[in-house]
């Protein structure tokens, strides 16, 4: 009897084992420096920004790898396409964010998901971004953004934004399955 929860328990203990180590592993730094320019050019027209009128912006510290309804398809730009398959890999993980936004607003980076602070504090809710897939020359990018003001509140959606004279501007493509609450 002894041996037999031995061979129970050893397999059991190396299994805790592992999973509370993946659980501890940090999400590798987001240092992009043309992903923070794709940021500054999208959270403007973002509902807490250009609705809400925040005063501040509170930006989830991690990417958020919305993929839903995003797949490269033959009837895309190629490099749109380039761009999907792109943002598709990197947002297999998680990444940390770091304060490399040059916006309007002040802004903060936070891993808490407290929405009524966010609401006390002017912030419009937490936002929320992805890694940025790019194409192979980095002239089309493709993110998602998204807010969460509330338990009925809040909005996200994949943009597609071509850089043009330096500047990145939004392409009229739509993507992917934008949400509302």
């Amino acid at each position: 009897m002894p041996r037999i929860m031995l061979l129970f328990l050893i397999p059991c203990a190396l299994l805790c084992q592992s999973e509370s180590t993946t659980q501890k592993k940090k999400p590798a730094l987001y240092d992009v420096a043309e992903a923070y320019e794709v940021y500054d050019a999208v959270l403007p027209s973002e509902w807490p920004w250009r609705y809400a009128h925040a005063k501040r912006l509170t930006i989830r510290s991690q990417t958020v790898p919305y993929t839903n309804c995003l797949r490269v398809e033959d009837n895309q730009d190629k490099d749109v396409r380039l761009a999907i398959a792109n943002y598709l890999e990197l947002n297999k993980e998680v990444w940390a964010l770091e304060r490399a936004f040059h916006i309007d607003l002040p802004y903060e980076l936070t891993s808490k998901d407290d929405l009524a602070t966010q609401q006390e504090r002017n912030t419009g809710g937490l936002v929320e971004v992805s890694a940025v897939g790019f194409n192979a020359d980095k002239t089309v990018a493709i993110v998602y953004v998204g807010h969460h003001c509330g338990l009925l509140c809040g909005g996200g959606a994949v943009h597609v934004l071509l850089k043009k004279q330096g500047r990145w501007q939004p392409l009229a493509t739509i993507i992917g399955c934008p949400w509302v609450s």
